[in-house]
């Protein structure tokens, strides 16, 4: 069993790591190093001084017998560092820059002579952290404000860091795992929805948090200090702006209409098309030294057209579909519809030096968001009706508080309250969904509309660090109360499918699907997240740090209110209680030059399970709700557009129900690490990363109702609608911890940082993704990638729907001659893999398919069966382009005047949605792997920012 395997190693960790040390804190940095004589000397005793000009924050520290110092709690800046000692000549360096997560190591030889006689050095920090173990990408403040940016949303800049990749979602996949395996931290506090696995609220907001407001972030696929956790694949960490000593103002303007939008790869030109940007941002002091403020302001409104054709729609009876349904033809499919996507966010800090010991902030910020028509803006078959208008709000309030008790303890203090709504409204009501089947057409009021998610979190987390010699113990804990009130009465309103247009017009519906909800589709419970942690980062020597620890986490599920006595596991959600997550790096500079790193690890990481997953339990467990699903081919059936007012005494298919495996377990990885980076310049280093993962416990949803029957033609179980495990209930869909996968990634970088007028980044990964199943979060059986076979799990086994072979990413930022700043992103990489789909049922019985609707087919075609994500979608490339200049006014005063081009080189960037290579009758499917998708076309922006 894994938790004893697990328990075991956490245990040993815990009896070693008696004094710790860890790497600084979620929202800071820190500074260390040593204090020698010009003969190597040590000199315990100096004063060490860190000084932020910029707000006056000033923190000490005294070497020790050993010469060394460390300074804790620093928030990211540029400090002065003064070291000074009796018999010596202080040394003063200034534009030493401390960014987020980051150690770093500033040595100093001091020379005797009087202390009067002080040395000033301009230096900054080493480019090379040697005494970090893991494998993490900053994307700087420089980077955030000088990038070409679509959409000013920062978490865009996740795709400019090694082993991540953006879905046509706006998921991001870190490290080959699900997007619902990230963890998203802002200010140190937890910035996700748990509900979906997503970042708050919502992946359709074009924003969030202001890219004004936001300072630096880091992206951890990673991370060996285990006061990371719940995440599986990549840490996501970012803080906010704060105000300083000097008053700064800044607004911005951007524009881009439909004149600056090119027409797409299939000539659809870009009607009204309108996008503005706006905002402002503005800090200074209160008093100074002591309290200072920030406060920013960011905007969007935005129509853009998406295209809707239902192309084997018969022509001619245009008017008999709007005297039976009531719709509007043209509004519902006749080319360009507007859709819209407004935004508005503010935030508000505020930063208090109590003492030179003491330090609170305290940060609010609130986004709303609307979009008309934004429930489904990619695909062609959405009619207007089968749309939806989406809502996303959301509020937060983070304190930090940082404290340092004495020279040798620091504390850092989180606590956060967020309130989260997500409203979605049909266009139409009264008229029941209908779908043409083949990905013909949809209208009608889409069958999980209307629904809404409320979710409130208090949260409480502390980090508590104590320096002794080489080593420090670090220790801390989360608790995270989480309340949920979950509206989905999906399929209340009811659904027909039909497998042709001419079916639909003579009334021959393929089936009818409707629920019925004791609780109106809410379904209301807590979840309470606990995680404690201990660690270890112990300086063997100067050139050697070991670091290591273990963290426990636990999710503690909420018991269903309502057992159904048919299926007695709907009465209970299991905790998974064994989440113990050792885990060991270490840092060496074989050098011992400050210039050059060798760095490694090994650990475990843990998920905690989306609890949308609960959700759908609790709201169908045949009780609360029931889905009752009629198979109109040998029944009969309701006629559009009537629906049932009462729940079928007969006719219909037994209800489904949804419950959890009573083993159930959260995701748990496994990571290995090693790689190398080395200074080659100033400023200027290249690095090599080799990671491999072994992740287990994946989560899947699948029907356990089925009894196999006999066996495909590639020797996979069919199986039979008629034959059940459980007669009162046509499916039992168990949420399962079953599946697996591997990830294996190369990475070659190179890192400039900013100076000299330019910075660098750039990279290219190699890597390969394998699993069992690569649902995110998936509640339905059919469409999802359930799998061939439900019962062989590992039959399943292939490429991963995240697995991207190669990847390339630079971006650079340049200030060209005149002053004019140039900046580019470039990105390519080879395409995502799909899978070859069938139509052809395997257990037709006098005219009529048995196959269960729970099982996809792939593709099997004179004898060859074609394997999970045997195929792939064409190669991406995109490169963006940005010119500014600043123009100075005199005062203080000046204003930037920016140029933008989104997919300079106009790049097709074409893929499928034709993913069925075999329909029905056994014929191929002529417009498989049809190209009917294109990436959006090349597009200009104007912007101008006026600062003093």
């Amino acid at each position: 069993m894994r938790g004893l395997r697990t328990t075991a190693m956490a245990a040993l960790l815990l009896l070693v790591a008696a004094p710790l040390l860890a790497q600084s804190s979620v929202t800071t940095g820190e500074l260390s190093g040593r204090v020698v004589d010009p003969d190597q000397g040590v000199l315990p005793g100096a004063t060490v001084e860190a000084r932020n000009p910029a707000t006056g924050l000033t923190r000490r520290a005294l070497t020790d017998a050993e010469g060394r110092y460390r300074i804790d709690l620093l928030p990211p800046g540029s400090y002065e560092v003064r070291v000074e000692l009796s018999g010596f000549r202080p040394e003063l360096r200034q534009g030493v820059t401390v960014t987020l997560g980051a150690m770093v190591r500033l040595d100093f030889t001091l020379q005797v002579g009087a202390q009067t006689e002080e040395i000033t050095v301009t230096a900054d920090a080493p480019v090379v952290e040697t005494t970090n173990p893991s494998v993490a990408s900053a994307v700087t403040a420089q980077s955030i404000a000088s990038l070409p940016l679509n959409g000013r949303d920062f978490l865009d800049f996740i795709a400019l860091t090694p082993m991540s990749t953006t879905d046509d979602n706006g998921r991001a996949h870190i490290a080959g795992q699900r997007g619902v395996q990230n963890s998203f931290n802002i200010d140190g506090a937890n910035n996700q929805s748990n509900f979906f696995g997503e970042e708050r609220g919502t992946t359709r907001a074009p924003f969030t948090f202001s890219q004004g407001a936001i300072r630096e972030f880091q992206v951890i696929p990673s991370s060996y200090n285990v006061q990371f956790g719940n995440a599986s694949g990549g840490v996501i960490n970012a803080i906010t702006k704060s105000g300083t000593n000097e008053l700064k103002v800044e607004g911005w303007f951007y524009l881009r209409n439909e004149s600056m939008v090119e027409d797409d790869a299939f000539g659809h030109e870009q009607a009204q098309f309108d996008q503005k940007q706006f905002g402002a941002a503005v800090g200074g002091p209160i008093l100074r030294d002591r309290l200072h403020y920030f406060v920013a302001l960011d905007g969007q409104r935005k129509d853009f057209p998406v295209y809707r054709e239902w192309k084997l729609f018969p022509h001619g009876r245009e008017a008999e579909f709007e005297a039976r349904t009531g719709l509007d033809f043209q509004k519902e499919q006749g080319g360009n519809q507007i859709s819209t996507d407004n935004n508005d966010v503010l935030l508000g800090k505020l930063d208090w030096q109590i003492s030179p010991n003491h330090l609170v902030a305290v940060r609010y910020n609130n986004s709303d968001y609307d979009g008309a028509n934004g429930t489904d803006t990619r695909y062609l078959n959405t009619g207007w009706s089968n749309n939806g208008f989406e809502n996303g709000d959301f509020y937060s309030v983070v304190a930090n508080v940082n404290s340092v008790f004495s020279a040798n303890i620091f504390n850092e203090a989180i606590l956060q309250y967020s309130d989260e709504s997500r409203p979605r409204i049909p266009n139409v009501t009264g008229i029941p969904e209908v779908q043409i089947r083949g990905f013909e057409a949809n209208f009608g009021q889409r069958n999980y509309l209307p629904n809404d998610l409320i979710e409130k979190h208090t949260q409480i987390k502390d980090n508590l660090s104590y320096f002794l010699g080489p080593h420090t113990v670090k220790t801390g804990f989360d608790y995270d109360a989480v309340k949920y009130d979950n509206w989905f009465p999906r399929y209340k309103a009811g659904q027909y499918t039909y497998s042709t247009w001419d079916d639909f017009f003579n009334n021959k519906a393929y089936s009818f699907t409707q629920a019925f909800y004791t609780t109106d589709g809410h379904a209301k419970f807590d979840v309470n997240y606990y995680a404690i942690y201990l660690q270890d980062e112990w300086r063997i020597r100067p050139t050697l740090t070991v670091t290591y620890g273990v963290r426990y986490d636990l999710q503690n599920n909420p018991t269903p209110p309502v057992t159904n006595p048919l299926e007695p596991r709907t009465g209970k959600v299991p905790d998974d209680t064994d989440n113990w997550a050792p885990r060991i790096g270490f840092a060496w500079d074989p050098l011992g030059d400050g210039r050059t790193v060798v760095r490694g690890g090994f650990g475990y990481f843990y998920d905690k399970t989306s609890t949308i997953l609960l959700a759908n339990a609790l709201l169908n467990n045949g009780l609360t709700g029931a889905r009752y699903y009629f198979n109109c081919r040998s029944v009969s059936c309701p006629t559009f557009p009537n629906i049932l007012t009462a729940p079928p005494a007969s006719g219909a298919d037994k209800p489904t129900i949804y419950f959890f495996d009573q083993n159930f377990e959260h995701t748990q990885t496994k990571r290995f690490s090693i790689g190398a980076e080395r200074e080659l310049f100033a400023n200027l280093s290249v690095g090599v990363d080799l990671v491999y993962s072994k992740s287990e416990d994946l989560e899947r949803i699948y029907d356990a109702n089925l009894v196999p029957v006999g066996t495909t033609p590639w020797g996979a179980n069919l199986y039979d609608t008629r034959r059940v495990n459980n007669t009162n209930f046509t499916s039992t869909n168990v949420f399962a911890s079953d599946g697996h996968g591997e990830y294996t990634a190369i990475v070659l970088k190179a890192r400039k940082r900013w100076s000299d007028r330019w910075l660098l980044d750039a990279s290219y990964t190699y890597s390969e993704a394998n699993d069992t199943n690569s649902n995110e979060n998936t509640v339905s059986i059919g469409a999802y990638g359930s799998g061939e076979d439900p019962l062989d799990p590992d039959g399943n086994w292939g490429y991963s729907d995240f697995d991207v072979r190669h990847r390339v990413v630079v971006s650079s930022v340049v200030i060209l001659p005149f002053n004019i700043l140039a900046s580019t992103i470039v990105n390519y990489r080879s395409g995502y893999p799909f899978t070859p789909s069938s139509d052809v049922c395997y257990n037709v019985v006098s005219g009529r398919c048995y196959d269960p609707g729970s099982v996809d087919y792939n593709a099997y075609v004179d004898g060859v069966h074609y394997r999970r994500n045997s195929f792939r979608q064409p190669s991406f490339f995109n490169m963006d382009l940005r010119l500014s200049k600043i123009f100075s006014f005199g005062g203080g005063f000046e204003a930037e005047i920016i140029a933008e081009v989104f997919n300079l080189t106009n790049s097709e960037n074409l893929r499928t949605s034709k993913t069925r290579m075999v329909l029905a009758n056994g014929s191929l499917d002529p417009t498989f792997n049809e190209k009917n998708l294109a990436g959006p076309p090349r597009q200009y922006q104007a912007g101008l920012k006026l600062r003093f």
